[in-house]
């Protein structure tokens, strides 16, 4: 979940004179440097990096990020599949609480590790992925760290792991049944700046389920942090050596919007100007629809040229829907019909995310290297929309 206090730092833009709106522009530099951050907050602690697809699955990225990534983690069985062929010699983990029969065997083929979400989902598949992966279960800690109850993932009747309870009730009544389980995944925070937090989610562990941790091989301990410079890392060490030093446990990490929220921008023009209400409206080509969690977090994304004792204006998007806007923005810049702005901070689940609400074109896709060279990807036509909405040859035609 966004939280403006996190906000430190601003992705580097190309030129935009060079790129066409709507467009998402991702700096491979920035998801770097987040990449280092997160190792550099590591240390030598032996932690490993597996970037989240749910957060960002757009493959120049991901391949670019591959030299600083030990995997990728995948929700789905398509996700998997592109993780294998991105990073064919990495570490690919994949859990999913809704996977159908169908995947089972192609998550298996193409996972190193997969956790099961429940213990029905594990008794009903276990069959299907021996000797295929090496199975896991999410467990659910019972700590809620997150204020909003939409996105904790230990909230009330919580669809996401095991309660702890339930699995320490069933390591005591029947321990076979968790037989040929050998890791564990735990995520129950989201954009927290404060280790304290995870290194209190694996003391519970231990306390609760110590004995069977040291039957396993693997602790995956999800994501949900930002990995900071400003955040104090000693916690999150501590908690690494609690489960390397007394288990022999290799633990992973799968952060996403740490990684890439930083690194994605929209760049959109002004396309309209007019008063509303005495406030000045700048309608761009751009919508929340290509940024939903805008519209989903209600929070206000930062803008290029922002500031007080400006010029303001509601930054308002396409749609012909009413709350499709980014918010009130003071620019240092007078906008006119033409005018480019740039909203930032937004390169986790948007594109993954976007939708075509009212036809409206996805962004142009482009990526800029360290170098500063801005390479364009992917141009979204009528033809995209045309097959999305289940249309025919023959109706590209007319």
């Amino acid at each position: 979940m966004r939280s403006a206090s996190v906000r430190h730092s601003r992705a580097r833009h190309p030129d935009q004179a060079a790129i066409e709106t709507p467009a998402y522009v991702y700096d491979e530099a920035m998801i770097r440097e987040q990449l280092q951050s997160a190792r550099r907050a590591l240390g030598p602690s032996g932690g490993r990096i597996l970037l989240a697809m749910k957060a960002f699955s757009f493959v120049p990225g991901l391949r670019s990020a591959v030299p600083w990534l030990d995997g990728l983690h995948a929700s789905s069985a398509f996700e998997a599949r592109l993780a294998r062929r991105v990073f064919p010699a990495g570490i690919v983990h994949t859990t999913s609480p809704g996977m159908r029969p169908v995947d089972v065997p192609e998550v298996a083929n193409y996972s190193d590790r997969l956790s099961f979400n429940s213990l029905t989902q594990w008794e009903r598949f276990r069959n299907d992925v021996t000797g295929r992966t090496s199975p896991g279960i999410r467990v659910n800690p019972g700590l809620s760290f997150v204020e909003d109850e939409r996105y904790d993932p230990s909230s009330r009747h919580s669809k996401l792991g095991v309660p702890i309870d339930d699995l320490s009730a069933m390591l005591t009544r029947s321990p076979g049944a968790l037989q040929g389980i050998e890791g564990l995944l735990v995520h129950n925070n989201c954009e927290s700046t404060d280790f304290r937090q995870l290194l209190r989610v694996v003391e519970l562990l231990v306390d609760r389920l110590g004995p069977w941790l040291g039957t396993l091989k693997w602790v995956n301990l999800g994501g949900g942090y930002l990995f900071s410079e400003a955040m104090d890392v000693a916690p999150l060490r501590a908690a690494v050596d609690l489960l390397t030093g007394r288990y022999d446990l290799e633990v992973l990490f799968e952060p996403g919007t740490a990684i890439v929220y930083r690194a994605g921008s929209i760049i959109s023009t002004v396309v309209d100007l007019f008063e509303s209400g005495g406030e000045q409206v700048a309608v761009l080509d751009t919508s929340v629809a290509h940024a939903p969690e805008v519209l989903e977090f209600q929070f206000v994304p930062d803008v290029d040229g922002g500031g007080p004792g400006c010029h303001p204006y509601i930054l308002a998007g396409a749609s012909c829907l009413a709350s499709d806007t980014f918010g009130r923005h003071c620019l240092a810049e007078q906008l006119e019909v033409g005018s480019r702005v740039t909203i930032t901070e937004v390169g986790a689940y948007s594109l993954v995310k976007a939708s075509w609400f009212n036809g409206i074109a996805l962004p142009t896709v482009y990526s800029r290297a360290p170098d500063g060279t801005l390479t364009r990807h992917k141009r979204f036509t009528f033809e995209d929309f045309l097959d999305f909405s289940g249309g025919s040859d023959e109706d590209s035609r007319n």
